[in-house]
């Protein structure tokens, strides 16, 4: 299911559903746990004593507000309209909400707002207690060494009802049912499977406003979030608004694009999306849609090298250099010691599930995809060529630069191809395109950085390399028959499944867009892969990852394989059909500009997880690219 306006501060993470149910709430130093689990938490709406659930049919819009990462949602009841803003503070970790509410009715009415709090602290439900904290009338949850404290104030009164009780066990559903009639148990203390709701009453005189924040504070013990309750107000929550609205204005504002209002508007919310999936550690979170749980039992929310390089390179190309450190930072301490990165890592930097064996027909072989390796230093040349950085690029240089730099050496071929390793779909085993074409580039900017710090021997010994593995390249990938370039050599067999990824061979730089091989390949490409009716590119022919459609059609299409071949005609010269394939992704965006990894072939739905910052960094990379293309040409 699509998420819906996140935002976070590198410890604090939350994101909505479509019917404004907070789904996702990630909270540690690391940002790594969901205590949600992605259970809703309800929010209901009682207007004279008529009671309301808040759902997708009450919205009328869910968005960033003014290129800010404040989340603006406004809904109607009848005559009385809402309209909330959503924020996690820079500084402190909290999550709060600005309720303004407008009374357009010619009478006096009583609003009563009902909170539901459905923590599954640790992401289970497994000892939970939930009370009720007098001293400054506020509900905590906690467990171990996690504590939220939820609260509402309207600058004279705070919430006037509560109940705390169990859900999800022995037929109980929890205390949100209570709310429906309007009134709650006021039960103190619960244990085990717990959820809460509280209820803010409030009358608003006839076409008059008024206003209240509801907030939930977190920290690792008690006396932290009692403090922060009690020294919580208004004002203070005015304060934090102000300032969040302040930082991200001014972040977002560093690198203008100066495009379309709606690419502009696009280019930025992407900037809001990948930075809140970057943690303090420099991890970068592929998803924060837990949805993708109930299917498969584990999620997106891992750091991916190749998702988290992407992202990287989208914040150095966007001017946004320190999370783009983080990262490097958070590869240093992840590095294995033989220089190569594992398929993917929990936020902390410890590996992470994986599904790569370390043995295929009979062979020992390495769990990984190399290409995640070579988009680590691919990235740092982007932040030193951006940033003319040398200080940091020797800090580096031989813990981290030489170090993947000499395993992508060594894990060559004598005809100078990488070794075997698993593709960029994390699918199949063997020696690809796009990883030659990784590998080849990454080969090339080490040598770079060796000739920086005057090893002249090791650029010569990295150049030779991937002249080498090129030229083998070319002699066993591209089939004169055929006319096009193959995905992948294994066991000796080529593999002309038509794939996307090979326009890696243009966007890398390796291939010039008007070879006659890569032409005809592009050709190939945009024939078979463009999927029929709803448009964009499919991964490859045949793909069958999330399929839901019978058509005849080779797979869903995906965002970052269209921005892609957008990539290619922008580079081939052809800025029209490029901008036709950036306005197709923008097409399939959410109202608050959430991209999803595929759309769905029969109704243009979000398919996987959503946002994917892999999708939102793509669309970046593709827009600044975009830009610099009509600039050189004189076309504003």
């Amino acid at each position: 299911m699509v998420r819906y306006i996140p935002m976070g501060n590198g410890k604090i993470l939350v994101s909505f559903n479509n019917d404004y149910n907070l789904t996702d709430f990630y909270f540690s130093k690391d940002m790594a746990e969901n205590h949600s689990a992605g259970k809703p938490f309800r929010y209901g709406v009682s207007i004279n004593d008529k009671f309301t659930w808040i759902n997708a049919s009450n919205i009328v819009s869910k968005d960033y507000y003014d290129h800010t990462m404040i989340g603006i949602v406004k809904y109607n009841i009848n005559d009385v309209s809402f309209e909330d803003d959503n924020f996690v503070d820079i500084y402190e970790d909290v999550y709060a909400r600005k309720i303004k509410i407008t009374n357009k009715r010619k009478e006096k009415i009583n609003v009563k707002l009902f909170f539901h709090q459905n923590f599954s602290i640790y992401g289970n439900n497994i000892g939970d207690t939930g009370f009720y904290y007098p001293d400054t009338n506020a509900i905590v949850h906690y467990k171990g060494r996690r504590y939220f404290i939820i609260s509402t104030t309207d600058g004279k009164n705070s919430f006037d009802q509560y109940a705390i009780g169990i859900k999800d066990f022995n037929g109980m559903a929890g205390t949100w049912k209570d709310a429906e009639d309007n009134n709650l148990s006021m039960g103190p203390i619960a244990i085990g499977s717990v959820d809460s709701t509280i209820r803010h009453s409030i009358d608003i005189d006839p076409e008059s406003q008024k206003e209240l924040y509801y907030y939930i504070a977190c920290a690792r013990d008690l006396d932290t979030v009692l403090r922060i309750n009690k020294n919580m107000s208004t004002g203070k929550l005015d304060r934090m608004m102000k300032r969040t609205e302040n930082f991200w204005e001014l972040w977002v504002s560093k690198s203008p694009l100066n495009l379309t209002t709606e690419l502009n508007e696009m280019y930025k919310k992407s900037l809001f999306i990948i930075r809140s999936h970057i943690n303090e550690k420099g991890a970068v979170m592929a998803s924060s849609d837990s949805d993708i749980l109930r299917s498969n039992m584990d999620s997106y929310y891992y750091s991916w090298p190749r998702d988290a390089g992407y992202a990287a390179i989208s914040m150095i190309v966007s001017e946004h250099s320190d999370p783009a450190k983080l990262f490097f930072d958070f590869c240093i301490n992840t590095i294995s010691k033989d220089g190569y990165f594992y398929h993917k890592y929990n936020p902390d930097g410890k590996i992470a599930s994986s599904w790569l064996p370390y043995i295929m027909d009979g062979k020992r072989i390495l769990p990984i995809q190399e290409d995640e390796s070579a988009i680590v230093i691919i990235a740092a040349w982007y932040y030193y060529s951006t940033n003319n950085d040398i200080e940091y690029i020797s800090y580096l240089y031989e813990r981290l630069i030489k170090r993947v730099a000499e395993f992508l050496y060594n894990f060559t071929y004598d005809n100078g191809l990488p070794k075997e390793s698993f593709d960029l779909w994390e699918e199949r085993f063997g020696i690809h395109t796009y990883t030659v074409a990784s590998v080849y580039i990454a080969l090339i900017y080490a040598a770079n950085f060796a000739e920086i710090f005057n090893e002249t021997d090791l650029a010569r010994k990295y150049k030779s390399k991937a002249d080498k593995m090129l030229e083998s390249f070319e002699k066993m990938f591209y089939s004169d028959d055929l006319g096009y370039y193959a995905r992948r050599i294994y066991n000796g067999d080529v593999d002309f499944v038509l794939d996307s990824s090979v326009l890696w061979l243009v966007i890398f730089g390796i291939k010039k867009p008007d070879d006659p091989r890569i032409v005809s390949t592009v050709k190939a490409i945009e024939k078979k892969l463009w999927v029929p009716g709803i448009g964009g590119i499919a991964r490859y022919e045949g793909d069958y990852y999330q399929r839901i459609s019978g058509k005849n059609i080779p797979g869903n299409p995906w965002i970052i394989t269209t921005l892609w071949l957008a990539d290619y005609y922008i580079m081939a010269g052809n800025t029209g059909r490029a901008l036709e394939l950036i306005n197709w992704v923008v097409q399939h965006s959410e109202e608050s500009g959430i991209l999803s990894e595929q759309i769905n072939p029969d109704n243009g739905e979000p398919i996987s997880v959503s946002p994917l910052i892999w999708s939102h960094s793509q669309l970046v990379l593709t827009l600044k690219r975009y830009k610099d293309a009509i600039k050189n040409k004189g076309i504003q």
